[in-house]
């Protein structure tokens, strides 16, 4: 997984699967890397094989953890390029009404500078 900050957008890529092995892992990196000039996330999810129940909570509870480090400031949470299997998942959990989606396709290619986590 990399994480990526610029002009106040935290992008996440590379996750192959976001489940019960991962999910409180990815959910402690991505907080950690809120800081206070992030004003959207997006998590590519192009790469992105399975997601259970446990990665879903995960992606619940990071938005919730954000909307609520950003108080009363404009904040977006989009996923971006779900795979078939995992679009599925989302709208079957309800939470396509609580993300911003943008389908396969949908979004440019671009580098960011990693964060350093550790």
């Amino acid at each position: 997984m990399n994480i990526n900050q610029l002009n106040g957008t935290l992008r996440v890529t590379g996750i192959r699967e976001l489940n019960t092995s991962n999910a409180q892992a990815f959910r402690s990196a991505l907080t950690r890397a809120l800081s206070r000039g992030i004003q959207s996330i997006e998590i590519d999810l192009s790469q992105t094989r399975a997601v259970d129940g446990a990665g879903l909570g995960a992606l619940v509870a990071l938005y919730e953890n954000a909307k609520e480090h950003r108080k009363r400031e404009v904040f977006a949470m989009r996923l971006t390029n779900p795979t078939p299997t995992v679009q599925q998942m989302i709208e079957l959990a309800r939470l396509h009404h609580l993300f911003e989606i943008t389908p396969q396709g949908s979004t440019p290619e671009g580098t960011l500078p990693p964060i350093n986590l550790k």
